[in-house]
């Protein structure tokens, strides 16, 4: 357990990849960002072989988890960190119930591997690379009481190929492999590590698993230094960190990107390299004439010309793969023993100041620390830093988060800014004329047919299904635009459900004038009232009923184990909602913020244009999308689920799309290509009712807004049914294990 913790860390891996820039990685070792396009063909590469290039890829972050292969190391106090990287590995199942789990090669590794490649690109051109250290990595000399924690700055020294015995003899199978492998060594430009911090005030070793651990006076002063100048990278941006352009339902004014230097972006990439749409790398992807290792450790193949570092202590071997003297000692020409193979005591140790240059000027190209987004813009949906104790939180609510470790306030305060709803001045869909980007798509093979009405200033587009899919329609209803109609009641709800989820700055400055009234009782922790606000109960706090956004923890997931987030900001009002989240309810009834019950209002009446005895709905699901955010494909197949589901939508346009579910394709002979039917474009104010249960049975939809959106699903689930189908899922579950 060390002395002292680290300056960033998380126990998620959304959390890391959420707040940090350089590292969304959620499945793979290594974040890369450029191209990562195939190597070009042989016949290409044979008519023009001076054009045969890749195209640059520049990994940003190194995840040192798992189990190591064979031969990687952490030496010199994690000062140089040996690994392996490319995939290509499996997992062996253990043979006995003591035995522990091993990764193992089951193929070649390549230098045109997308992932290898990037990384030799990086060592060539002495880029800098953050390493993050995960609590499985079995190679850290002390436990690691989070799940993850960003040790710092590093650089690529050397790069090599080494034969990998395989693990099963099996005589289809190669008896070794190709593995690539990189060392890693600390800069020195960026201070000491923060794990050889001392910390005299620290009675047990950091652990905030067992208790509340804060920053201490050394950490503060890392911390600071991390965070770097403000003025210094105010014009460089991490990747993937700038402000996003402003949507269509965002006033220009609120998301204005910050001006960029473009020297800033020579000095991220620094090397020979220039920034071009049409960027190629003169790096073959096996070089020929330069390798990526240090010259003072190396000595070049007789046979190949190649270069190669002198990495073990039994002397110098060939380590490129397609050389005939490959990973054979040049003394006997016999290959190794690989279980006496040692390091090169040289190999291993630090060449300290020389690895300066990887900063130039002495700064990074940006902060580890990342920064917090502008409260000018409503791109809120990065995670945050706590600089009280260096925890990476989700954005889990929209007013008011904090750390999910200390409970210290995170992020800006300040209430979102208010998106004006978008102005209408066309009609969505003309009826007559050439087709436009913001048509609905139908597919040529589905037979929907599209039949438009008008009346009492709406327009009714209905898409009627062949009859061999059961009972299924859908119908968009919405303002009559072309006859002079306006939304003005969607404009209103936009505004409300906004002003319901983040309060003004005149309703937060009131309460706290209140406040100072009642100093004697007890204030609760940033931490409470967050959790307060979030689920609504702390509505005297700004005077306003908070409609309860939040992101909640999906049931299921295909991002191996550990707690994972909606990607949107949802809440639920009447029925319980029992789906893939884990979600309480709020009443539907007269004590709802205004702003629910004439939502409900509007979803009945524009629903019963086109049904008229349509069922009252009793529960009602807002869904706030933030810029970049959807929704997959899903279903809403719930037991108890009445016949019509009908949904509003507030903001940016986007777009909807039908499709048939994968297990019913083959039993209405579609083929996979022609899965998706229907795709709809739908703008502020438009109501999609869904008619019938086969709908919902045979065919799943999705969702891809074009900025900020809310949405609101109006639903009639029949409770008795819901909650014994809930029992029995929960019956079986216990019964399973």
């Amino acid at each position: 357990m060390p002395r002292s913790g680290p300056i960033i860390w998380s126990e998620t891996r959304q959390e890391l990849c959420e707040s940090l820039p350089y590292y969304r990685a959620y499945q793979t070792g290594t974040y890369v960002t450029g191209s990562l396009g195939a190597r070009p063909s042989t016949a290409a590469a044979k008519l023009h072989p001076a054009s045969s290039t890749l195209k640059d890829s520049i990994p940003y972050g190194y995840l040192l988890a798992g189990w190591p292969s064979r031969r990687d190391v952490w030496a010199h106090s994690g000062r140089v960190i040996i690994s392996h990287g490319g995939g290509k590995s499996e997992v062996a199942d253990a043979a006995g119930a003591s035995s522990t789990k091993k990764a193992a090669l089951k193929q070649d590794q390549s230098a045109n591997d997308s992932v290898i490649r990037a990384l030799l690109h990086s060592s060539r051109h002495r880029l800098p690379i953050v390493l993050i250290a995960a609590e499985t990595y079995a190679l850290l000399p002390v436990r690691l009481p989070c799940s993850y924690a960003v040790l710092g700055w590093y650089v690529i020294t050397d790069c090599w190929a080494e034969r990998e015995a395989a693990e099963a003899k099996d005589a289809e199978q190669p008896s070794a492999f190709v593995r690539w492998k990189f060392r890693f060594e600390w800069i020195p430009a960026q201070g000491e590590p923060w794990w050889e911090l001392r910390d005299d005030a620290r009675q047990a070793g950091w652990d905030p698993r067992q208790r509340v651990e804060r920053f201490s006076t050394a950490q503060r002063q890392m911390a600071k230094h991390m965070r770097g100048s403000k003025r210094k990278h105010a014009s460089s941006t991490s990747p993937s960190d700038a402000e996003p352009s402003p949507s269509r339902s965002t006033p220009a004014k609120l998301s204005v990107p910050e001006s960029f230097d473009e020297s800033e972006r020579d000095r991220l990439l620094y090397g020979p390299i220039k920034t071009s749409a049409t960027l190629v790398s003169q790096c073959a992807a096996t070089p020929a004439g330069e390798s990526p290792c240090n010259a003072a450790q190396s000595a070049s193949c007789r046979q190949c010309r190649f270069a190669s570092p002198t990495v073990y202590d039994t002397g110098w071997m060939c380590l490129r793969p397609d050389c005939a003297h490959f990973f054979l000692l040049a003394s006997s020409g016999a290959s190794p023993d690989e279980e006496t193979l040692d390091f090169s005591l040289a190999f291993l140790q630090p060449q300290s100041l020389a690895l300066d240059v990887a900063f130039p000027g002495g700064e990074p190209p940006f902060p580890l620390i990342p920064r917090r987004p502008s409260s000018r813009s409503v791109d809120q949906a990065r995670g945050l830093w706590c600089s009280k104790c260096g925890r990476l939180s989700c954005r889990e609510v929209i007013f008011r988060p904090s750390c999910a470790h200390c409970g210290h306030a995170v992020g800006k305060w300040k209430p979102w800014p208010t998106v004006s709803p978008p102005t209408l001045v066309r009609e969505l869909w003309p009826s007559r004329g050439e087709a436009v980007f913001f048509d609905p798509v139908l597919s040529k093979t589905s037979g929907i047919k599209l039949h438009v009405r008008r009346h009492a200033g709406l327009v009714v587009y209905s898409f009627a299904f062949p009859d061999a899919f059961g009972d299924c329609a859908v119908h968009v209803v919405q303002a009559d635009v072309h006859a002079g109609a306006q939304e003005d009641v969607a404009d209103r709800l936009f505004r409300e459900f906004q002003h319901h989820a983040w309060p003004t700055d005149a309703a937060v400055d009131k309460e706290r004038y209140r406040s100072k009234k009642r100093r004697k009782m007890p204030e609760p922790s940033p931490a409470v009232l967050a959790v307060d606000d979030a689920e609504g109960k702390n509505n005297a706090g700004v005077g306003t009923k908070l409609v309860p956004f939040r992101r909640h923890v999906l049931t299921h997931h295909g991002c191996g184990s550990g707690r994972m987030l909606t990607q949107q900001f949802t809440c639920n009002y009447g029925v319980a909602y029992k789906h893939v989240v884990a979600m309480g309810t709020e009443p539907l009834d007269t004590t709802s913020p205004a702003v629910i019950s004439s939502t409900l209002d509007l979803l009945h009446t524009r629903t019963r244009a086109v049904l008229a005895s349509c069922a009252e709905f009793n529960e009602l699901y807002p869904v706030l999308y933030l810029e970049h955010q959807a929704m997959s494909f899903h279903d809403d197949g719930e037991p108890g689920l009445g016949s019509v589901v009908s949904s509003l939508s507030l903001g940016s346009t986007c777009r909807m799309r039908f499709r048939l579910k994968a297990k019913c394709a083959a039993a209405f002979d579609v083929a996979p290509r022609d899965r998706v039917v229907l795709d709809l474009p739908l703008r502020h104010g438009s109501v999609v009712v869904q008619q019938g249960h086969d709908l919902q049975r045979n065919f799943e939809h999705c969702v891809d807004p074009q900025g900020f959106r809310i949405a609101i699903t109006a639903r009639r689930i029949e409770p008795t049914t819901n909650d014994i189908a809930k029992k029995s899922r929960t019956k079986a579950g216990s019964s399973a294990s």
